[in-house]
């Protein structure tokens, strides 16, 4: 007889989506960041960290443990499916090459968007989801600070990546990336909220982006 816990391992579908959409997105990202304006590759580190984070994002999904409770809005499962692609879409949207002024706080914020991306995935750990889920409360590493540090690291580096692409389009991709985030933080703290218990006094003593402001 199979027990309730095994049964929705089984059932996660979301597992099976994201384990091979994560592979196909690690290309994509790999190929953004040695295929650059000018066809100047990112520095290593860039592409350490990229390795890092989708090597992160499958363990995660092969070791999370089932869901408490899920969210049914189809609007905050469309921003988390439209955030996805266009968080790399915006490197497509090129112009010339940046200076060496801008190209270098461009290569600054990727890689502080990514190692603070891979240290809030690994403390995130078995409780990764792309859309809104409840697992467990995690209170480790910068979720100490804020709520949702992922999306912190995912607009910061993504930033860095518009401003090396360096059109109004790509700056525009990201501002809509940015609202895409925040909506889908509230999703989250919905379901969140109403499904853990501890959830409401970590919630009071935590900021949802920035500390002290937001």
């Amino acid at each position: 007889m199979i027990g309730s816990s095994a049964l929705a391992r089984r059932r996660d579908y979301g597992r099976l989506v994201m384990i091979p959409v994560a592979f196909l997105l690690l290309l994509f990202d790999a190929i953004a960041v040695t295929q650059r304006a000018g066809g100047n590759a990112a520095p290593w580190p860039v592409a350490i960290l990229t390795f890092a984070f989708y090597g992160l994002l499958i363990w995660c999904y092969l070791r999370r443990g089932p869901a408490v409770a899920t969210s049914g809005s189809i609007t905050g499962y469309a921003a988390a499916a439209v955030a996805i692609p266009l968080s790399f879409a915006v490197p497509l949207f090129r112009g010339a090459a940046p200076t060496a002024g801008p190209g270098y706080v461009a290569d600054a914020l990727i890689l502080a968007g990514g190692a603070w991306g891979v240290w809030s995935l690994r403390s995130l750990g078995r409780s990764m989801s792309i859309i809104a889920q409840a697992r467990q409360v995690v209170d480790r590493g910068p979720y100490r600070w804020i709520r949702h540090p992922l999306y912190v690291g995912e607009i910061v580096s993504s930033l860095g990546l518009a401003i090396t692409a360096g059109t109004a389009v790509a700056y525009g991709g990201w501002l809509a990336f940015c609202g895409l985030q925040a909506y889908r933080a509230v999703r989250e703290e919905q379901v969140l909220l109403s499904a853990l218990s501890g959830y409401r006094s970590y919630r009071a003593r935590t900021a949802a982006l920035l500390p002290g402001f937001l």
